[in-house]
């Protein structure tokens, strides 16, 4: 159970076979390149006698706070890599379920020894509220937060929206500075599953974030992506991130023109990207720096729908 394996003080017996565990774990796959960790998937993060889910009946069986846990795994791995010599892997801690105050659920992520970590729904959570189709849509999902830099985010809708992801998601994400990835539930059963009324999200409804989240891949690798962070100062959008003076993606998620301020003395390249088609054209225009208005930042050709733009210095 929880309580006898994911809470602290462990018996002796069972800590010494987990820390066997995780070194055998690290012995088998240190050398790989593409390693990450993750302790657990919403392990619980409070102690109590049964599981409550919003708008469903308590389970019962007694369940315990992982979190003193998860940091000593954490720290355990950290320990077990450098007394191996082996070459340090993130390890992430993700949203923990259940917990007792569902506002402060990623304070503990925050506050861990993780390298990364996947927040989840943390707004006040109405008890009446139906929850068959998952969490409603919060702030992580409708206007992700910025990125401060004090972790690694992997935003994965699985920790707050479950059932629903778009485009527009993906990009906002992206352009605040997260790692996004989409708990895809839509291939369950195959593309065309024997059972579209069994609750699941069609595989048609999620397409469009897969394909976001392939588009935003690709842009990345084009840019110096180390170098850039959030910078929602920089367009009347909020979406952005700069590597100030030399490189910027502004998203628009809303019909209309845009402003965006940049320093002033170099003239700057633009590229459209139009979510619509999926493609990047290159702008008739160059743009100098300073500030610009929302018009000059409204491209014809995409002027009704969501579009991302690229910015870099004309002479580089």
């Amino acid at each position: 159970s929880i309580v006898d394996y994911m809470t602290v003080p462990l018996e002796p017996q069972i800590q010494e076979l987990q820390i066997a565990y995780i070194g055998k774990v690290l012995d088998t796959v240190h050398d790989l390149p593409n390693v990450l960790y993750e302790v657990a998937n919403e392990a619980s993060g409070q102690d109590a006698d049964s599981m409550e889910m919003p708008g469903m009946p308590p389970i019962p069986g007694r369940i315990g706070d992982t979190t003193t846990w998860q940091y000593w795994v954490i720290e355990t791995v950290k320990r077990l890599e450098r007394e191996r010599g082996y070459d340090a892997r993130p390890i992430g801690m993700t949203m923990q379920f259940p917990v007792a105050d569902q506002h402060k659920v990623n304070e503990p992520l925050f506050a861990s020894p993780a390298d990364w970590i996947s927040p989840g729904f943390d707004e006040p959570i109405d008890p009446n509220a139906d929850f068959s189709a998952g969490p409603p849509q919060g702030r992580w999902f409708k206007d992700p937060p910025e990125a401060d830099g004090r972790k690694v985010i992997i935003a994965d809708t699985d920790h707050f929206s479950p059932m629903t992801a778009n485009a527009l998601w993906a990009w906002k994400a992206c352009t605040r500075g997260q790692n996004p990835i989409l708990y895809d539930l839509g291939i369950i059963g195959g593309v065309n599953p024997e059972d579209p009324s069994a609750g699941f999200p069609s595989y048609e409804s999620l397409e469009p974030a897969r394909l976001a989240l392939g588009d935003t891949r690709e842009l990345a690798e084009r840019l110096d992506l180390a170098s850039m962070e959030p910078a929602a100062a920089v367009s009347s959008t909020s979406y952005v991130l700069a590597d100030p003076g030399n490189e910027y993606v502004v998203f628009q998620p809303d019909q209309g023109g845009f402003s965006v301020h940049l320093p002033a003395g170099t003239t700057y390249t633009v590229e459209w990207f139009s979510l619509a088609n999926r493609s990047w054209t290159d702008a008739e225009f160059a743009l100098p720096g300073g500030e610009t208005g929302r018009e000059d930042m409204r491209p014809d050709a995409v002027r009704q729908l969501a579009v991302a733009c690229r910015l870099a210095p004309a002479n580089r």
